[in-house]
């Protein structure tokens, strides 16, 4: 005969489990989404983590503890945020030993590599406030293949933050287009995914990332004009 407490967090298990079997198709998606620009990028080595193990993780923290009269809502925040953290922690881990990466030289290099003419804007706009970024994303180095995002990616990127794909016609602006979106604070990048890849509306993010809706939206009207004027 099973115990009390058993039965308690069979019950729990049964009940986190319906609430939060609704998430987990657009959960999916986002992670396995986080983790291939994170490959792209090369802040972790292709293939070395699986999406179902880093979401078994996650609902194995998140059901640690779980309180049966949270709300699906909620719990759908805590899920997406637990899943940034995790991806964001393994990023930390891998590149804890790497050299600080320079923004500028890297666009630099790579228009230098294209023999193309470039500029550099005064203002050095890097999308969002210093604050925002809590995290040094690192490596050691960056060639032109790694910059250029799926062409899928691509157009679920201009998709969702309604801009013409005309961006994309050449390897010039694909490189560009890129290192735009990879180059982003942390934080803005963050909010970027949550609204292209977790499908989520800017209340959703700002109350998943505990930031204001105002800087939300500001954000991702930046990354907007940003991508605009290449």
């Amino acid at each position: 005969m099973k115990t009390k407490e058993p039965l308690r967090k069979e019950t729990n298990f049964e009940e986190f489990y319906k609430k939060s079997s609704a998430v987990l198709p657009s959960l999916k998606k986002f992670a396995a989404s986080k983790l291939k620009l994170a490959e792209k990028e090369g802040l972790i080595d292709k293939g070395f983590y699986d999406v179902n193990g880093i979401l078994d993780e996650v609902f194995m923290e998140v059901f640690k503890k779980y309180n049966y009269n949270i709300d699906e809502k909620h719990l759908r925040q805590t899920l997406f945020l637990k899943t940034i953290q995790k991806i964001n922690h393994k990023i930390e881990k891998e590149n804890q030993f790497a050299e600080d990466l320079n923004i500028d030289t890297i666009l630099k290099d790579e228009l230098n590599l294209l023999k193309e003419e470039y500029s550099v804007e005064a203002d050095g706009d890097y999308i969002f406030d210093e604050d925002l970024d809590d995290i040094s994303y690192k490596q050691n180095s960056f060639t032109p293949a790694q910059f250029i995002l799926d062409q899928p990616m691509e157009l679920e990127i201009t998709g969702k933050l309604e801009m013409s794909d005309a961006p994309l016609f050449s390897d010039r602006n694909r490189i560009l287009f890129g290192a735009s979106f990879y180059t982003l604070p942390p934080i803005s990048k963050n909010i970027i995914e949550l609204y292209v890849f977790g499908n989520q509306d800017i209340l959703e993010i700002s109350e998943t990332l505990k930031v204001s809706e105002d800087k939300t939206r500001k954000v991702i009207d930046r990354v907007k004009e940003r991508l605009e004027r290449l």
